[in-house]
């Protein structure tokens, strides 16, 4: 599971960029209708919008609807081009990208 240790973005990257990449492509949505876009259990998807909303890359809007936000959108992009890179080092990626 992805926490942040020392203020530290870590992230589970399948499920995390399969998550932004819904939001990204179909805006707004509640987690049930983002687990059954992505196909994967609710249960998983839920806590993994939460974290990312304390990360400040999808924002609750309210009643459980998330959207991604602009630096969801940057930590997306930098997922896609650095698939190879492993939780922590992914999250160190996208922390430069959006500090530039």
């Amino acid at each position: 599971m992805s926490t942040m240790i020392d203020n530290r973005m870590l992230f589970q990257m399948q499920t995390d960029r399969l998550v932004l990449q819904d939001l990204s492509e179909d805006g707004r949505n509640l987690a049930a209708n983002v687990a059954d876009n992505v196909d994967l259990h609710r249960k998983t998807v839920a806590p993994r919008l939460r974290q990312l909303d304390d990360y400040g890359l999808v924002h609750d809007i309210g009643r459980g609807v998330y959207e991604i936000t602009d630096d969801g959108e940057i930590a997306l992009e930098v997922m896609n081009d650095h698939s190879d890179l492993s939780g922590g080092e992914l999250g160190d990626l996208v922390e430069q990208e959006l500090e530039s």
